[in-house]
């Protein structure tokens, strides 16, 4: 065997990692939300062993760059994003329209909500001793809760529960990961303003 052939041989594994990992990079960016690795490997045709490989590289990678980007893992996908202390700047440069803050009360309801889905709404205002009928009304609107079928009682209450959107804002991976409640309310009030996504209904009239 050549030095040249054993050259070429002992790079190439080397290079492929790398592109793929630039080609992972470059779908993330594009893309802008989170996507799973088994959806990667699929449009890349690359073993899924591989990508995630390639995933595990890119996290490190712009954790050493100390980057204004970092790679999360949110709503079971991967995805770029901007480092939290960049998050004012950035707002003021997009100044997105048609936001509106979540109202105190609308907060309330989503904590609770979050912490014991699958949650009825009679449930819900007994937590919260009012009645939370406009605010379920207003989370539906942002996409942050949705129905979770009917509970098996008298008179069959609707179930409310957080939803893909709720994770995706929250930057988290899965229910599991959602902190104390204490440090969940603190970050939910110092949240900026979500848009207002297509109508969703009244809450007693959605689907099971």
């Amino acid at each position: 065997m050549s030095p040249e052939t054993g050259g070429a041989e002992a790079s190439g594994p080397a290079v492929d990692r790398e592109r793929l990992a630039a080609a992972v990079e470059a779908l993330l960016f594009s893309h802008g939300a989170p996507v799973t690795g088994e959806r990667l490997a699929e449009v890349l045709d690359a073993g899924l062993k591989e990508v995630l490989t390639a995933l595990d590289e890119l996290e490190l990678r712009y954790a050493a760059l100390e980057s204004g980007l970092r790679l999360a893992r949110i709503a079971g996908g991967f995805q770029l994003t901007t480092r939290i202390e960049w998050k004012g700047a950035i707002e003021r440069l997009i100044a997105p329209k048609r936001e509106q803050a979540l109202t105190e009360a609308a907060l309330e309801a989503l904590s609770v909500i979050a912490y014991r889905q699958p949650i009825t709404l009679p449930e819900l205002n007994e937590i919260r001793g009012v009645n939370s009928h406009s605010v379920v009304t207003t989370l539906m609107k942002h996409r942050l809760v949705r129905s979770r079928g009917r509970k098996q009682v008298v008179g069959r209450p609707l179930l409310y529960g957080t939803t893909k959107d709720f994770l995706e804002r929250f930057e988290l991976d899965r229910l599991e990961d959602l902190p104390k409640l204490r440090e969940f309310e603190e970050t939910l009030a110092s949240a900026a303003p979500v848009p207002v996504a297509s109508e969703a209904g009244d809450p007693s009239e959605a689907s099971e």
